[in-house]
């Protein structure tokens, strides 16, 4: 966890003063925020993202209603932290860097510089906001910038480093640790979304799982094939994330789930959890089935793994 004074409180006055606006009316519904006495704007009407021209940052954003772009509600969990999708400006994702707005968002996740959030809840003539209060951006996917939102104490979810991502994956690639060695790839944000937006990922390790859990979904026992999923339990993060003991069989709509971090699996039982935030009824009456494993032991998923997954969904 990560606290939010110590990335703040780098920043020039000007911006730790704004950011401080969001931060204190966290959780808050509120009409179009009014300028700070010192004149500084803490929100542009003219662009979903606002970036002041006296910073290369980008401050805050802003989803609308009426919004073109296809942003996802927040993720909320237990301690208060929330990931966020939000939709760069320009439809294509190709074209993100040729937006001023877009490139002081990507400055923000390369210098791990907090946003302020805020989501319209109401439309004219009474527009209202509510105020998400800070996060981190650590990822893009696909057009859409990856959110990590701040807890009422301050508290963030760890992105874990892309370096050392990177330097796991090269030594499981070389041969130099095996597949159980997964525990050694850190926690990775940048995992948020994107098995979504690919859907079923790489065909081979898909019919891998395919064969090891005999067509069957390993918590719903759906045995329509077109409606399963190869899902990584951690991030793919190149051809030695392939292997059985970093996947699961999942019917479509689970993965999806189990992507969002609101389903995990308790290891000691190896029973599903589902988060209490999951309103359908159908999906909570999953809560503590038994996963339905592979006869081959050697494909089963890896405990590590899984545990490394439920640390990250907080459950």
């Amino acid at each position: 966890m990560e606290q939010l004074f110590d990335l703040v409180g780098r920043l020039p006055e000007r911006h730790r003063d704004a950011l401080r606006w969001f931060a204190e009316h966290s959780g808050d519904d509120v009409r179009w925020p009014t300028s700070l006495s010192d004149g500084t704007k803490l929100a542009s009407k003219a662009k979903g993202i606002y970036k002041p021209e006296w910073t290369k940052y980008a401050l805050s954003i802003r989803q609308s209603l009426l919004s073109p772009y296809p942003d996802q509600d927040p993720i909320v969990r237990l301690d208060g932290t929330w990931s966020y999708l939000y939709f760069q400006e320009n439809i294509d994702p190709n074209a993100r860097d040729l937006a001023y707005t877009n490139r002081g968002l990507t400055a923000c996740w390369q210098d791990h510089v907090p946003v302020a959030v805020m989501r319209q809840i109401s439309a004219k003539p009474h527009a209202a906001y509510k105020v998400l209060g800070l996060a981190l951006v650590i990822g893009w996917s696909e057009g859409y910038f990856i959110l990590e939102g701040f807890s009422p104490e301050g508290q963030v979810r760890d992105s874990g480093s892309a370096s050392e991502l990177r330097e796991a994956m090269r030594s499981v690639e070389a041969g130099e640790s095996d597949t159980a060695s997964i525990q050694s790839i850190p926690d990775a944000r940048e995992r948020i979304f994107a098995s979504i937006v690919r859907r079923r990922g790489q065909p081979e390790f898909r019919q891998c799982l395919l064969e090891a859990y005999e067509g069957r979904c390993t918590v719903t026992d759906c045995e329509a094939t077109e409606a399963l999923e190869a899902a990584h339990i951690v991030p793919y993060l190149g051809p030695a994330s392939n292997c059985p003991g970093n996947g699961l069989l999942l019917r479509a709509d689970i993965h999806t789930l189990f992507d969002l971090g609101l389903i995990s699996v308790d290891t000691t039982t190896m029973q599903v959890l589902v988060s209490p935030t999951v309103g359908d009824s159908s999906y909570r009456g999953l809560n503590g089935k038994s996963l339905r494993l592979p006869k081959d032991k050697a494909c089963n998923p890896s405990p590590l793994a899984l545990d490394q997954h439920r640390t990250w969904c907080g459950l």
